[in-house]
């Protein structure tokens, strides 16, 4: 009887680990796409689709009020962060928000930074679990220093 109940055992844990990888290998739960134009500081000219896996890693998660998005690639020599708040610090929400109306985004890549930016972006999903941010759906725009000076756009992917 032991015998039969281990070879159950077994077999049970063979078939649960055997569809394991496949469930997770379907979706990466973070995703940033992005194109920067030529000239679009501090990205200049870089573009592509990082996905949380064994290339890139991407983080995205609140703090505080803001929406922060890490990401890298090359073992951290490829790196850049965005930063979104709301206008007033304003917790945000699904919907538009641009720099006319006191929003922000804060744009770091090899660690030069922009602060006098002129962005907007859209959020069109935005779930929380209490405190803690489960999906996000986003696109934005983000130009330094002048609202005619070259783009950084992309769009952001988060489901937990």
């Amino acid at each position: 009887m032991f015998r039969r109940a281990l070879t159950v055992f077994a077999v049970a844990a063979g078939i649960g680990s055997a569809l394991a990888p496949a469930a997770s290998a379907e979706s990466a739960p973070e995703a940033v796409d992005f194109v920067a134009e030529d000239g679009a500081f501090p990205f200049g000219g870089q573009s592509g689709h990082w996905a949380a896996g064994p290339d890139h890693e991407v983080i995205i998660r609140e703090r505080g009020t803001t929406l922060v998005v890490d990401a890298d690639a090359n073992h951290g020599f490829d790196y850049f962060r965005l930063e979104f708040t709301g206008p007033d610090g304003a917790a945000l929400q699904p919907g538009s928000y641009d720099h006319a109306g006191g929003a922000h985004i804060l744009a770091i890549s090899a660690g030069l930074g922009c602060v006098d930016d002129y962005s907007a972006f859209t959020i069109t999903r935005l779930e929380r679990d209490g405190d803690q941010l489960v999906a996000l759906e986003a696109a934005f725009e983000q130009r330094c220093s002048s609202p005619d000076h070259p783009a950084f756009r992309g769009s952001v992917h988060f489901a937990r």
